[in-house]
């Protein structure tokens, strides 16, 4: 393989413009997490209004995740056909629905919209991918993607610090309503600014069948990573939903103090995604950052599950969510780094791997709904998830090294599909 193809298709792209891009993607990013979360603090009250159980309303994120993983690789080809600039308007609109939160008549048209939210996600998260790799050099990849990490966390703690107050003053359906508002302008922004690089036209003319799609799936970097993501996936879906009730209920914490309590397990990712886009730039490596967070984000889920004092609580919530960050990053700049990964497949292949690592953020909150509402206890179903992320350890151990430095050290392409 000529190493050339190892090369982002954006590693050419310097114009300085690629930093009012990276300006533009961050507000969507941030309210694609602002949206996402936002009605687990709020269950008690949805709850409340519509007579549900924890598993009914517990499809609030349930519906997301199923068609966030359904269209995930369509979305992909989306993008490769019509290219990231027309794809992030799409994505961002649908992000948008919960806007029209106050005119659902009931619960089920409430579910509606986090189905478009969903499938809107699942456009616009492989066209950031696309984007990045259009726009910025190899060697500023990680960083890039750890910005935009950023972004997307900042959202998720923004929206469970703010949707509790939000709802006291407005009401929960008016506070849903803001957030997508968020999204509009976050996507009328892109509309306006957004531009092409160069290598747009390239990218129309040579989308990638599914068929090379799956070929490039079934290589045993994109296995292994998917494999890697199940466990953290399923932890932190399930506790973003259930954490927030859980310590009002079983700890006796109020509510507007558990969501941010939760919150900031996606806060400390305003600070940790960044710095960890710079260490994974740093060290030239990928694995031993998954292996360490493999150890750390199950060490910290077990305090933010068990501890009693509030300090304690905070304590834990800052590690886990500092250790998801490791992984994060080397999960958006791996794919990025496969031998054969054109600017073409990049979006495709990142939606792949996310698809099949996603099952679990499908079950998740149902899992923990369910349970509890079969057992009256949170705390077995919670204990299962802190566990799963071991998969980060055990992934860590198989998968070969893309980054830079081991390529530097053997001289030859990295392997990896």
């Amino acid at each position: 393989m000529n190493p050339s193809s190892m090369q982002p298709a954006g590693q050419t792209a310097v114009s300085p413009y690629r930093w009012v891009i990276l300006g533009l993607l961050l507000p969507l990013n941030m309210a694609t997490g602002l949206n996402f979360l936002a009605p687990t603090p709020l269950f008690p009250l949805i709850m409340e209004d519509y007579g549900l159980n924890r598993g009914i309303v517990s499809l609030l994120v349930v519906a997301v995740a199923v068609v966030f993983t359904i269209f995930l690789i369509p979305g992909g080809l989306i993008v490769a056909k019509l290219g990231p600039r027309k794809t992030i308007v799409i994505g961002g609109s649908l992000v948008a629905a919960s806007v029209l939160t106050p005119l659902a008549p009931n619960f089920w048209v409430l579910v509606a919209l986090r189905l478009a939210f969903g499938v809107g996600a699942s456009i616009l998260f492989p066209s950031t991918s696309a984007v990045v790799v259009q726009w910025f050099r190899r060697q500023e990849l990680p960083v890039v993607n750890g910005l935009n990490l950023a972004g997307q966390t900042g959202g998720v703690a923004l929206a469970l610090f703010l949707s509790v107050p939000l709802a006291d003053a407005l009401g929960w359906r008016s506070a849903l309503g803001a957030f997508g508002a968020m999204a509009l302008l976050g996507t009328g922004a892109w509309l306006l600014m957004g531009r092409s690089s160069p290598a747009q036209s390239r990218l129309s003319r040579t989308t990638p069948s599914l068929g090379e799609v799956v070929r490039t799936l079934k290589g045993k970097t994109p296995l292994l990573l998917a494999f890697a993501t199940v466990g953290p996936n399923a932890l932190f879906i399930g506790f973003s939903s259930w954490l927030p009730t859980y310590y009002n209920e079983a700890k006796g914490i109020p509510l507007a103090q558990a969501g941010p309590l939760v919150g900031l397990i996606s806060l400390i990712g305003i600070v940790m995604n960044p710095l960890s886009g710079v260490l994974h730039a740093r060290v030239g490596l990928r694995r031993p950052f998954l292996a360490l967070a493999g150890v750390l984000i199950p060490l910290a889920a077990l305090g933010a599950i068990l501890f009693q004092n509030v300090a304690l609580l905070a304590a834990s919530a800052l590690i886990l969510g500092g250790a998801s960050c490791l992984f994060l990053t080397a999960l958006l700049t791996i794919p990025m780094e496969l031998p054969g990964v054109t600017l073409e497949k990049v979006a495709v292949v990142t939606a792949g791997i996310l698809t099949l690592g996603n099952v679990t953020t499908i079950l998740s909150p149902l899992f923990v709904g369910m349970m509890t509402d079969a057992l009256g206890s949170y705390l077995p179903s919670l204990l299962i998830l802190a566990l799963m992320p071991i998969t980060l350890v055990i992934a860590a151990a198989f998968l070969p090294e893309t980054g830079p430095r081991a390529a530097r050290t053997s001289g030859t392409p990295v392997p990896g599909s």
